[in-house]
């Protein structure tokens, strides 16, 4: 299946949830991320249980430090 992220294509297994698009994309650390599906935010502790469907929009934020 293929979902979007950040306006960009992934391909994934199908039944893929938000844990296996972050192995996908190399992001070993979960720390200072923020995911929305859909436009919904899905809070982290939703993670594990949330399977992406084929052609989901996915808005990922990594939150940096500067100022």
């Amino acid at each position: 299946m293929n979902v979007i992220v950040n306006n960009k294509t992934v391909e994934l297994p199908d039944a893929s949830g938000i844990n296996a698009l972050l192995a996908q994309l190399n992001i070993a650390s979960p720390q200072g991320i923020a995911i929305a599906v859909n436009e919904q935010v899905v809070p982290k502790s939703d993670w594990q249980s949330r399977v992406l469907n084929d052609n989901d929009q996915i808005l990922l934020i990594r939150a940096t430090q500067g100022g």
